[in-house]
C-alpha cells in the first residue's frame, strides 16, 4: 500500500462494546483478552498512555507490548497475522494496511549549555552531512560537534533522513544510539552533541532547536508550521474484521483511539488528528 493512499482522516470504525459483567467474588473472573501490539521505540510513551486508559476501562482487554526498530517490529507483524505494530514511520511500498491516529514532530537536540537556540533545516542536514563540523559555524561557541543518530532500521531515522537529508548520506562519524532514550541521555551527557527524537521524549536535560522558525510544539505540528512532521498509524495485515471475534476487540481500541477521547490522551505529547 502506497503512502498516499493513508491519510489522516479517522476510519469509520464501528466501535464494539468492551463492558465487562459484574459477578460474585467467589465466582471465576471474566475472562481477560490480551492484544499483541508491536511499538517502534520513538511511539512508545504514547503506546503506554493509550493502552493504560483503555485497560481501565474496559478492564478485561490487556495488551501485550513488544518494542523495538521499525525494521524488527514490521517482520514481526508480517508473522504475525493477529497483532498491530504502532509506528510513525511506514515505508511508501509498505504491504500493511494502516490508519492515522496522531501526528509527531521530530524535535532536533542540543544540550541545555548550547548557546545555539535555532538553525535552518539546511543547516542540520549539513551538519548530518558532516560538512559543517564546529558550532562556531553556526554562531555557537562550543567546539566540534558530535552527531549522534538512530541505527539503520530505526523508523524515526528512516523519517529523518526522508525530511532532512533526501539522498544524502549521514555522515558515518556519527555516533549511533538505539532508542530515543539513548539519544536523550547521550545528549544530555555531552555538551557538544546533537541528536533527533520524537518530541514526546523531550524533558529538561536537553533543549530543542527552533527550526525554520518554528519550535517543536504540539501546536506547530498540527498546524503543519513545524518542518519536521511525521504521521503515527497502527498498522497490521488488514484492517481488523468486525466479525471476528478477537478482531473486534482490536477494531474497538483503534475506533476508540480515534474518538475524541482517545485524542484528547493523545494530545498530552503528541499532536492529535483533529484539533479538540
Amino acid at each position: 500500500m502506497g503512502r498516499a493512499s493513508r491519510t489522516l482522516a479517522a476510519v469509520a470504525f464501528t466501535l464494539v462494546s468492551c463492558s465487562t459483567h459484574i459477578v460474585p467474588a467467589a465466582t471465576p473472573t471474566t475472562n481477560v483478552t490480551a492484544l499483541r501490539l508491536y511499538a517502534t521505540t520513538s511511539t512508545i510513551p504514547l503506546v503506554r498512555v493509550l493502552t493504560t486508559n483503555y485497560n481501565r476501562l474496559n478492564p478485561t482487554i490487556t495488551f501485550d507490548i513488544t518494542t523495538g526498530d521499525y525494521g524488527s517490529m514490521v517482520r514481526e507483524v508480517l508473522r504475525d497475522e493477529s497483532a498491530y505494530l504502532i509506528t510513525s514511520h511506514l515505508d511508501d511500498d509498505s504491504p500493511l494496511w494502516a490508519a492515522p491516529i496522531a501526528q509527531d514532530g521530530i524535535a532536533v537536540i542540543v544540550h541545555p549549555d548550547n548557546n545555539v537556540a535555532r538553525l535552518t533545516t539546511a543547516q542540520v542536514r549539513l551538519i548530518y552531512q558532516g560538512w559543517i563540523e564546529h558550532w562556531s559555524d553556526v554562531g555557537g561557541r562550543g567546539g566540534d560537534i558530535l552527531v549522534i543518530s538512530r541505527e539503520n532500521g530505526a523508523g524515526i531515522r528512516a523519517e529523518f533522513e526522508g525530511l532532512v537529508m533526501g539522498s544524502r548520506r549521514t555522515t558515518p562519524t556519527a555516533r549511533i544510539a538505539p532508542s530515543s532514550g539513548a539519544v536523550v541521555a547521550s545528549v544530555a551527557r555531552q555538551p557538544d552533541s546533537i541528536g533527533y527524537v520524537s518530541m514526546s521524549y523531550l524533558n529538561n536535560s536537553v533543549r530543542a532547536l527552533t527550526l525554520d522558525g518554528a519550535a517543536p510544539t504540539l501546536d506547530n505540528v498540527y498546524d503543519n508550521v513545524y518542518p519536521l512532521r511525521s504521521i503515527v498509524y497502527v498498522a497490521g495485515q488488514h484492517e481488523p474484521n468486525a466479525d471476528d471475534e478477537l478482531e473486534q476487540h482490536y477494531r474497538a481500541f483503534i475506533g476508540w483511539v480515534q474518538s475524541p477521547e482517545g485524542q484528547a490522551l493523545v494530545a498530552g505529547d503528541y499532536a492529535p488528528l483533529l484539533r479538540p
